[in-house]
């Protein structure tokens, strides 16, 4: 009998290989697989290890309580086969059957299959999990007469009960999530689209394009159909041109590895080059650096739905020829993926025109281009649309940052309380001085077109700060300037999501601005798209949209909704009235979530009551860079339509730290006494 040694010695590669080729635990070229199965075949006698699973396999089978089932796979180190198989033995252990798993990627394989097939009545079933293109595994199903569920791709021109992942769903989310993230350049990584499966990948990626209004391109398909074929090689021609994506969805989780080596070595940054997105399970998704967001499989689902499949046919064979029972009209079941979104994807800043947001990086200034600056003894004006409040002042700091490094005179601060008839007479007052450079949040979209018109006929330079009026159509003005309020969003959605089911809730409302304003409105849906496609546990109750009446609102709201846990307000202002009416209706239970960072909020958060999640822009530097970009005009550079200021996820863990961050100074010490008597917060 020869042993494993002999039929290494044979093929004449190690045993390790024979060990690999046999027990499918790493990949083997085809050439030594050919090669090891060949000795196999030549020995006088079955090696010693065929014969041992031979044997394994007849004792199982000889101590089964209600028969045998099989399940059948090309590799044992295959994703998909591997995540089916942890789900699905035990819960059909659990009904009285036995599981046996078995390779079927070879002759001898094959030949082991067909045996036990023939060999025992105990074997009254099987589950397949298929690739359409691997022969073997269409040959057993093919020539098999007792009930057969496949589970994952479907076996070409056989009809048997099939059970898989929803692939074109999987595919169409995930693109729709880039699209509603504001990706608008988003390339595939897929394999041979003569498959089924791909078919199907390809199919929901170019209909979610579509429906999102966003132009498909053949140069962003990338397909992996030989093993020739690098993955490198592929995504260096992608990523080399003029026309770069910011996003890649990667069909085929066996990828994975090979796109991060390519991003490290090339340090292209993941999300902030290019975010990333894959269908699959990878057990590590969540290790990664950054952690991958994927299309999960739901594997206990799909193994539930194959196990009553399956028990139906069994039990249609007690009362049923079983020839019948096989050729019995089938079922199909596509399971949806679940999504889950993790680090590896960003929201790509859009402008009010829909214009990608440029980095703040992009406008630095050369020691020469500083000092003509300094000899032009320029001036500006700062238009606000309230003032007194710590964010204008962060705003103002960072301005004179960079002016008073630069030589720029700041020769006026004015804000108007979200008066528009009072900011539209400071801007005429303001335009009497005839500065060179205008600074300006507008009150409104509609109501401030005209008087920034006037701005516009003058010598003066004008910026905006958060969105730009109507009519403006992205010109006229030097740049716009404001937070990614999507991450912006993100952050906050994700927070609040984070919390509720951390703390086994679900129930959340809404309270949101009723006006028209861009930035607000952007952050405001990013918030809503992240809680309803990556929380489904989660149940937004309803949704109140205020003006100034904030505290009436929260109580109407849980008047009607007191089941609510957790709520949303679109900033810090209006939650501080929130809290006031989540006070009086003695409902300090609820969790809040807002953005930007006061001193109110922090200390609520520090004191461990409501506000629980923040994410905060940071005003000084969007003011820095307002300042930039009104230098690099005036030096005749060119400077991007929009910029967008990343913002900064706070929670309890690191309020200190972001205070420190974005208020450039120590955090109070009222808040930091509150912190160390936080119980709570100081056990954790």
């Amino acid at each position: 009998m020869a042993s494993i040694k002999d039929i290494a010695k044979m093929a004449g590669v190690s045993t390790a290989t024979v060990s690999h080729v046999i027990n499918k635990t790493r990949y083997v070229s085809p050439e030594l697989v050919e090669k090891v199965e060949q000795a196999i075949k030549n020995a006088d006698s079955p090696p010693k290890f065929v014969v041992r699973r031979q044997k394994k396999i007849c004792e199982n089978i000889h101590q089964s309580q209600n028969g045998v089932l099989l399940y059948i796979c090309q590799y044992e180190e295959d994703n998909y086969a591997r995540g089916v198989w942890s789900k699905l033995k035990p819960i059909m252990e659990s009904k009285g059957y036995t599981m046996i798993r078995c390779n079927c990627n070879s002759d001898l394989e094959f030949g082991l299959v067909d045996k036990l097939l023939s060999d025992h009545v105990e074997i009254i079933g099987m589950f397949v999990s298929a690739r359409t293109d691997e022969f073997y595994i269409q040959k057993i199903v093919r020539t098999t007469n007792i009930p057969c569920v496949v589970i994952g791709n479907e076996v070409d021109d056989v009809a048997f009960d099939r059970v898989s992942t929803d692939i074109y769903k999987a595919a169409y989310d995930c693109t729709m999530h880039f699209i509603r993230s504001g990706h608008d350049k988003i390339a595939i990584l897929m394999g041979d689209l003569l498959k089924s499966y791909n078919n199907e990948v390809i199919r929901g990626y170019e209909n979610a394009l579509e429906y999102g209004g966003v132009k498909f391109k053949n140069r962003y398909i990338l397909h992996k159909d030989s093993e020739e074929k690098k993955i490198s090689d592929m995504l260096s021609e992608l990523l080399d041109g003029n026309d770069n994506p910011s996003a890649l969805l990667i069909a085929d989780s066996e990828h994975i590895y090979r796109v991060y080596r390519y991003m490290m070595k090339r340090n292209i940054r993941c999300p902030k080059d290019l975010s990333i997105m894959c269908i699959g399970n990878e057990g590590s998704a969540p290790y990664l650096n950054p952690a991958l967001s994927m299309a999960e499989n739901n594997f206990e689902y799909i193994a539930e739905k194959a196990m009553d499949l399956m028990l139906d046919r069994i039990k249609e064979l007690s009362e049923k020829d079983k020839y019948e029972a096989v050729l019995k009209k089938t079922s199909k079941i596509l399971v949806s993926p679940k999504i889950i979104i993790r680090d590896s994807i960003t929201g790509t800043a859009r402008g009010p025109f829909g214009e990608k947001g440029a980095d703040i990086n992009m406008l630095s200034l050369t020691e020469k281009e500083m000092d003509i600056c300094r000899m032009k003894r320029y001036t500006a004006v700062i238009v606000y649309h309230y003032i007194g409040a710590s964010f204008m002042k962060l705003h103002e700091q960072g301005v004179r940052d960079v002016f008073d490094r630069i030589g720029i005179t700041v020769i006026a601060v004015m804000g108007c309380q979200m008066d528009f008839s009072m900011q539209k007479k400071q801007i005429e007052s303001l335009l009497m001085l005839e500065p060179d450079i205008m600074i300006a949040f507008p009150v409104n979209h509609t109501l401030t077109q005209e008087v920034f018109e006037e701005v516009i006929r003058t010598k003066t330079r004008l910026i905006f700060m958060g969105h730009v009026p109507d009519r403006f159509e992205g010109s006229g003005y030097v740049s716009c300037i404001n937070v990614n309020e999507r991450s912006n969003g993100r952050n906050i959605g994700r927070g609040l999501g984070d919390y509720l089911l951390l703390n086994h809730k679900k129930n959340i409302g809404i309270i949101r601005y009723g006006h028209q304003f861009y930035t607000t409105n952007q952050r405001d849906l990013a918030v809503e798209q992240i809680l309803r496609e990556e929380y489904p546990e989660l149940r937004i109750c309803a949704t109140e949209v205020f003006s100034k009446d904030e505290y009436e609102k929260t109580k109407e709201l849980l008047m009607w909704h007191p089941e609510i846990d957790g709520i949303y307000v679109s900033w810090e202002g209006p939650a501080v009235k929130v809290l006031e009416a989540l006070h009086d209706i003695d409902r300090e239970d609820i969790a809040v979530a807002t953005s930007d960072l006061d001193f109110s909020v922090a200390l609520d958060m520090a004191k461990g009551g409501c506000i629980k999640v923040l994410s905060a822009q940071q005003p000084f530097e969007e003011g820095q860079a307002a300042a930039l970009c009104a230098a690099n005009d005036l030096l005749g550079k060119t400077v991007p339509s929009f910029i967008a200021v990343e913002p900064v996820f706070i929670t309890i863990e690191n309020l200190i730290k972001s205070w420190n961050t974005i208020y450039k100074t120590k955090a109070p010490k009222e808040i930091v006494q509150a912190l160390q008597e936080n119980e709570q917060f100081m056990s954790e």
